[in-house]
């Protein structure tokens, strides 16, 4: 068999042919091997065993089928080559799975997983083998049991067998000791990557879904099903190729201790609406959280199941008994039968007080009897719960902390170890374990783990060390069960919040993986991963990734503040390489939120160190979602020149650099108030919405869909799904943030499920026309809509049922409705000007009719006392009403210049937000109606919908323009004043004599004067001599001539003696073109933003400027001494209308580096090198012909087409000033921090 086999391989081209065919082949000759001994048992032996080897051995030739199959479709992919290797590789690696997470990784070894002692566990194991092959069975699986039932050994012990049998699919096992194997969300990707491992055929055809979809990992769980599994699975089939993937067994152990209780119960969600059809079974273990049982007991027969700690309590006292029998063998102690009784009995069902009870008796240099003694002596506590587990840790605690012969010294070093591991979020090394406990030395923390060993295990290959069992850190952070050995995080966790503060002060610095370019982006670096682990330490990456939780789960303290605020004044951006480097930024933004909540507990939000974490946060988020995350130098580099001088970010690491890029201008003043975040939309966004815990936002769009993103930073998380067949007007989060509704113009109210994005309630036709918004009552019960019909109506939320309503009131259009705090009362806003109140419960009109709107009322909200109203309306105004007169509160607030669309109000009641058609967004003080901060400008298009985030500190934004903003609304920001030039009107450019100022003229013949130093403008003197611009038709000199087409358009310049060719033919027609002052050059410009100056003498290019976003160039002037030129330029019918003023003496923006040994070209000189085809591509990156990274720039410095060459731009949003600068870029980047 085995010859023949390979003579098949040998007949397939490529050098993965042996890859794909040795695991199945090694497989066949397994069972081949099993069938083999099955038959040399011989005959004559009882029926019932002989019955039973003909079922295996028909098992063993269906096996040997199925790898047949699995063989033949892997050596059908013969066309593989290296260059196929390395793409699949690399789309199956951007799914991020989590290679600690299989049951044999390095990690299993270091938290001390092992499979069941032999003997023991045979009646359950037996009894998943026959699941395994029963082609009848569940798809699903689940055994469950209290903590310490031996759920994770029995998963190892399963997941083995399935390995060695060539039937394991992929296997997760969840721990509370990783941050990455908690991660709910990774469990898809992960299992999905291990089975295109193991199957070519799936391989492929994963490879083209991945390739249609790279970010299809990153995606919601339900999306990952649905793309990764069940598509994948069913082309598979469809491939015929489904045969081999049958009876394949998927392991999920311990799903109870990943963190998202929400993605749990999601994960199971799926695994029954998916597995009965995909194939593949699933055995998954868990505690009986309440979550999973739920859900598990309810679909109980669409799966298998056993709970551990219901079987018959004989047979587990057996393989207990076995198991300590043959553990305690290895030890030298006498143990009669009565006191192996004992044993037995304690131990119960809970095989983890078998497990640590051998730990705690073998336990070297000091006598096992007398532990045993101990043991057998002890008395269990009151809880008839974890009586016995908790007696035995109480007296393995005794023995290591009142051993006599330990000075209080050692006893306080192991006390600090003990805290240390278990206040630890993940597994940590003896190093780690020193610093953070405050131990001099890993040689003392390394005496003080022996004692420990019973409860703490560290792994002999990497060293790590963490709890036993997740049953030990419970006991240990509840008093009532650990009495005086209770791990208290309030006394204990500031030390350590605070040693992690002393880590990053010692081991921190610039630049400090030696980076050698800002050109180059990470992922570029040679030996990237070599220089993270070698300069970053394993101490270090774990107090970067982990110092805010610590800080978030202690109580605040004059001393832990003043770390804090020494740490984001010093490190910060030291912090942020890091976190960049390491990929781990989502996890920075998370531990800022972790901060500003514990920032509330402490009452310390007006203290400096509140406004510091403000702007600290805003400064890494806008690092983390922009472009510039790609390249960590370009921390420095980018982001800090663009960072708002108001930030105390700016203000205390400005003064530190040198050779940054310094710009000025209304531009960059208005960087105060730029958006924090600017996600890009496939649609125009209607409406949008925080979740109640502020982590999520729900997006309603034109195109009819809905989704559900990351608040952090935009990442999509749900959809978006098409939720109607039309705009979507309204969307809005259930208070316990499971449920959105929306509404639609389609007529329709839907009721979506959050973490998957599928139907809960409808989509229901409700109402005659138009549905304008939608919200739900407190309890999410009930959802009040208000239409286009004039009516509102109050619906059930689970079955879309009619419960009150419709109310007729309102003469026009009902465009908003929502609830008061308390439920009692629902607002309603109209096209007929009125604010109306209604009672919840039966809709009568609970006041008359509230008026002083003199336009359509577009917006209405609650204020969190509920009793003010604020609204909004088709008269720019917004206003404030009592809700127990109906009275105005204030005048109206006057400021936006066109209608506001939607208004929201701060958590705290002291703000209001206000979205309008005039693109901006503006902020309020109820009080009385004045400015508190904006206007925030950005938006290109109107804006439908704004909210507040929950801590109040942010405002979200959706716009017709298809994006959604994220601003910092921190009181006292305020815009400059906008110049309300306008430029699309410009007909004639030119310079004035003295070459200080441009001129323009438009068609209504209104000149203005530009300051050339500044782009500031004013109208220009009654009697100013505007000069005529040289002809276009010959030079100054009359040597040359130029000849056009019939269009008028430039074709070549020609000797005016001679007629011979002195410029062109040109590839693309000129747009415009003006000869130099000094007849040497024909400046010409062209429809993708280029300006080139042709050498008359020779024909080269003299020169070329360009914009980096190839607009059209229509005019083009130049000073009288040759230093400047102007240009005019604008998009597609004049959308972005544009003045830029060149300087001709050299770029002014010089990028110093070694590649570019000419800094500064003068006039006439060719560019090439670092400005060679400089441009801004679409993700704000201004790169060269080489690609390389020369600035990350925000996106309104980017609209602005920002040159290197360029000294002043006037767009209609504002001015830029480019002061001419050397820059330190490139191999002389680290050059820019100046202070150590």
């Amino acid at each position: 068999m085995t010859v023949g086999l390979v003579q098949l391989i040998l007949r397939v081209e490529g050098i993965n042919a042996y890859a794909l065919a040795d695991r199945e082949t090694s497989g066949i000759e397994k069972q081949a091997n099993e069938i083999k001994k099955k038959k040399e048992r011989g005959i004559g032996r009882p029926l019932l065993e002989a019955s039973s080897d003909e079922k295996d051995v028909i098992r063993h030739y269906r096996r040997i089928q199925s790898l047949f199959r699995q063989l033949q479709a892997n050596l059908s992919m013969n066309t593989w080559s290296v260059a196929n290797d390395l793409m699949v590789n690399t789309r199956l690696e951007g799914l991020g799975p989590e290679r600690q997470a299989a049951y044999d990784s390095a990690l299993s070894e270091t938290v001390g997983r092992r499979t069941c002692t032999e003997g023991t566990r045979t009646k359950v194991l037996s009894d998943l083998v026959q699941w395994a092959h029963d082609k009848n069975a569940p798809a699903i699986y689940w055994m469950n049991g209290m903590a310490g039932t031996g759920k994770t050994t029995i998963a190892y012990s399963f997941a083995e067998w399935l390995k060695q049998h060539e039937l394991l699919a992929g296997s997760f096992f969840c721990t509370r000791t990783s941050a990455a194997c908690r991660d709910v969300a990774k469990i898809v990707p992960t299992v999905v990557y291990q089975l295109a491992r193991y199957s070519a055929t799936f391989q492929s055809i994963l490879y083209d879904i991945l390739n249609a979809d790279p970010d299809a990992g990153s995606k919601s769980i339900p999306k990952q099903f649905e793309a990764l599994l069940k598509e994948a699975l069913q082309k598979t089939v469809e491939k015929g190729k489904g045969d081999a993937l049958d009876n394949l067994v998927v392991v999920i152990d311990a799903l109870d201790e990943c963190e998202d209780q929400r993605g749990v119960e999601t994960i199971v969600d799926m695994l029954f609406r998916y597995a009965p059809h995909l194939r593949l079974k699933f055995f998954v273990t868990s505690r009986p959280e309440p979550g999973i049982y739920t859900k598990m007991t309810a679909n109980v027969d669409l799966r298998g199941g056993m709970v551990l700690h219901d079987i018959e309590k004989s047979l587990v006292s057996k393989d207990i008994k076995l198991y300590l029998e043959q553990e305690l063998a290895r030890i030298p102690v006498d143990i009669s039968d009565m006191d192996l009784e004992g044993l037995v009995d304690r131990s119960g069902a809970l095989f983890i007080y078998a497990a640590t009870l051998v730990r705690y008796i073998g336990t070297v240099k000091v006598d096992p009897y007398d532990r045993l003694q101990a043991i057998l002596h002890s008395t269990p506590g009151a809880d008839q719960e974890h009586a016995h587990i908790d007696e035995l840790y109480t007296t393995i605690l005794k023995s290591a902390l009142e051993d006599k012969d330990l000075g209080e010294p050692d006893k306080e070093r192991i006390r600090a170890v003990l805290r240390t591991v278990l206040m630890a979020q993940e597994p940590i090394g003896v190093e780690t374990i020193a610093l953070l406990a405050g131990i001099d030395g890993s040689r003392r923390v390394k005496y003080a783990l022996l004692p420990l060993r019973s409860v703490l295990h560290q792994s002999e290959s990497t060293g790590l060390v963490s709890t036993l069992h997740a049953s030990f850190p419970d006991f240990m952070f509840s008093p009532a069960r650990s009495g005086s050995y209770f791990c208290d995080i309030d006394k204990h966790g500031p030390g350590m919040a605070r040693r992690c503060f002393t880590v990053m002060k010692d081991q921190l610095r610039f630049n400090i993986c030696d980076l050698p370019s800002s050109f180059i982006p990470d992922e570029n670096v040679n030996n990237l991963q070599d220089r993270i682990k070698n300069r970053i330490s394993a101490t270090l990456a774990y107090v970067c990734r982990y110092w805010a939780s610590h800080v978030g789960l202690t109580p605040a303290n004059d001393d832990l503040l003043e770390d804090l605020s020494v740490f984001l004044s010093e490190r910060l951006l030291f912090w942020m390489e890091v976190m960049s480097l390491r990929r781990e930024l989502l996890a920075g933004i998370e531990g800022f939120l972790v901060l500003k909540q514990w920032l509330r507990k402490t009452k310390s939000q007006t203290s400096k160190v509140a406004i510091l974490i403000e702007d600290a946060s805003n400064f890494y988020t806008s690092y983390a979602s922009s472009g510039a995350c790609r390249c960590t130098p370009h921390i420095y580099i980018s982001c800090l020149p663009f960072c708002p001088r108001s930030s105390m970010v700016y203000k205390q690491y400005w003064p530190r650099m040198q050779g940054l890029v310094e710009l000025k201008g209304s531009l960059m003043d208005r960087r105060e108030t730029a958006a924090l975040a600017a996600w890009n939309i496939h649609s125009s966004v209607w409406s949008v919405a925080y979740s109640g815990d502020g982590s999520q936002v729900a997006v309603g769009c034109l195109d009819g869909t809905v989704s559900i993103r990351n608040a952090y930073d935009g990442t999509l998380l749900v959809g978006p799904w098409k939720a109607h067949t039309a705009a979507v007007r309204s969307v809005v989060f259930s208070a316990d943030g499971r449920l959105v509704a929306s509404g639609s113009y389609d007529g329709t109210i839907g009721v979506w499920d959050v973490r998957t994005g599928s139907p809960v309630a409808g989509p229901f036709h409700g109402c005659t026309g138009n549905v304008f918004l939608v919200s739900f009552s407190p309890d999410s019960k009930r959802i009040v809509s208000g239409s286009l019909d004039n009516t509102v109506c109050i619906w059930d939320t689970a079955d879309g049922t009619l419960l009150v309503g419709p109310l007729h009131g309102h003469t026009g259009s009902v465009n908003s409705v929502t609830y008061s705090p308390n439920g009692t009362l629902i607002a309603s806003a109209s096209e007929d000007k009125t604010i109306r109140l209604w009672h919840s419960d039966d809709g009568t009109p609970a006041a008359s009719p509230l008026q002083g709107h003199t336009h359509s009322v577009n917006s209405v909200t609650f204020t969190p006392d509920g009793t003010r109203l604020v609204s909004g309306s088709s008269a720019d105004t917004v206003r404030v009403w009592r809700v127990s007169d109906g009275s105005a509160v204030a005048t109206p607030f006057q400021g936006h210049s066109r209608s506001v669309y939607s208004v929201a109000v701060s958590p705290d009641g002291m703000f209001v937000a206000s979205g309008s058609d005039d693109r901006t967004v503006r902020v309020w003080r109820m009080s009385d109606g004045s400015l508190a901060a904006s206007p925030f400008l950005g938006h290109t298009g109107w804006i439908g919908s704004v909210g507040y985030s929950p801590d109040g500190t942010q405002v979200i934004s959706g716009s017709g323009d298809q994006t959604v903003r994220v601003w910092n609304v921190r009181e006292g920001m305020m815009s400059p004043a906008s110049s309300e030039v306008g430029l699309s009107d410009i007909r004639s450019l030119s310079f004035s004599p003295d070459g200080a100022h441009v001129l323009t003229v438009s068609h209504e013949d209104e000149v203005r004067m530009w300051d050339v130093s500044s782009g500031i403008s004013q109208p220009a003197p009654p009697n100013i001599q505007v000069p005529h611009p040289p002809s276009d038709a010959a030079s100054p000199n009359r040597s040359y001539t130029a000849e056009t087409n019939t269009h008028g358009k430039l074709v070549q310049v020609v000797r005016t003696d001679n007629k011979s060719v002195a410029a062109g033919p040109f590839d693309r027609t000129p747009q415009v073109w003006r000869f130099s002052h000094d007849s040497t050059c024909v400046i010409v410009g062209f429809d993708d933003g280029r300006i080139e100056g042709i050498c008359l003498q020779t024909g080269q290019i003299a020169f070329q400027l360009r914009s980096a976003n190839d607009d059209r160039v229509h005019l083009i002037a130049e000073c009288p001494d040759h230093s400047l030129l102007a240009s005019f330029d604008s998009g597609l019918f004049h959308t972005s209308p544009t003045i830029r003023i060149w300087s001709m003496a050299g770029p002014t923006l010089c990028f110093q580096s070694s590649d570019n040994p000419s800094l500064d070209p003068g006039p006439g000189q060719t560019l090439s090198g670092l400005y060679d085809q400089c441009h801004i591509n679409s993700d704000g990156w201004m790169v060269n012909s080489h690609m390389d990274l020369l600035l990350w720039l925000p996106s309104e410095i980017a609209d602005a087409s920002l040159s290197p060459f360029v000294s002043v731009i006037v767009t209609e949003s504002g001015t830029l000033q480019v002061p001419k600068q050397m820059l330190v870029t490139g191999d002389q980047w680290h050059q820019c921090y100046v202070q150590g």
